[in-house]
């Protein structure tokens, strides 16, 4: 487990992970409420929004969510006018609608709210080489499952 004279709380790098997600999450909230759409359905539209025509597995690959939760939360986009289906053979493919398009603005705003928010918590240069660093090890782990 790493340094004994440490709490588990500082060497469980699942409990550190929680518990920073939740912190984030809150601040995450925040800077989406302005889009009326929480996190998780804001990032998704904006990965529509960038890379249309994603298949529902691709999706689910990108954003590491069960393929029942990104149909749901497709479902949910779809009643509110942001995304639509189409279907070739066997595979169903997301695409933005103009009114989905057309919150790529207000989601680019939140982000960026989100990040100077962080920034100002954590200091500009810790915030991106942590990210950096999270993001490496989701890479990692994602490829040995």
């Amino acid at each position: 487990m790493g340094d004994q004279s440490k709490s588990f709380q500082e060497c469980c790098l699942y409990f550190t992970a929680n518990s920073l997600s939740r912190f984030i999450g809150n601040i995450a909230n925040d800077a989406f409420r302005v889009t009326g759409l929480q996190t998780s359905y804001a990032h998704l539209l904006l990965l529509i929004i960038e890379e249309p025509g994603l298949s529902q597995g691709e999706i689910s690959h990108k954003m590491n969510l069960k393929p029942s939760t990104i149909t749901r939360f497709i479902d949910k986009l779809i009643s509110m006018g942001y995304v639509q289906r189409s279907q070739e053979g066997r595979t169903v493919y997301i695409h933005p609608t103009e009114e989905g398009i057309k919150m790529k603005p207000k989601l680019d705003q939140a982000l960026a709210d989100l990040f100077d928010k962080y920034c100002e918590v954590l200091g500009k240069e810790t915030a991106i080489k942590l990210t950096a660093d999270i993001h490496k090890a989701n890479q990692a782990l994602g490829e040995n499952e």
